[in-house]
């Protein structure tokens, strides 16, 4: 859920901008080529693209390494549960 709202949010940056500088100028320059902060805009989107991607990979790890600790820590319960058995089960003797 987080990654679908930060990639709305990302998509909501870089596309508002675009709208207000095709309103103003019109879909094209006033020479027929592309407006002059296109190319700016497409290496804004290719270094967002690039964070996100990066954020992605960081969650993913996050996520591993959050699993991995919830294996280890029910692992830790089981141990525990098993001392507590095993120390019970002397003490009631005959």
């Amino acid at each position: 859920m987080r990654k679908f709202a930060w990639m709305l949010a990302v998509s909501a940056m870089v596309a508002a901008p675009g709208w207000t500088v095709a309103a103003e100028q019109g879909a094209k320059a006033p020479h027929g080529g592309p407006g002059p902060n296109l190319s700016s805009k497409n290496a804004e989107v290719v270094r967002l693209q690039r964070d996100v991607t990066s954020e992605e990979a960081k969650s993913r790890e996050a996520d591993r390494k959050m699993e991995e600790q919830d294996r280890a820590i029910a692992d830790l319960r089981r141990q525990l549960e098993e001392l507590k058995g095993s120390r019970a089960a002397p003490g009631k003797g005959p």
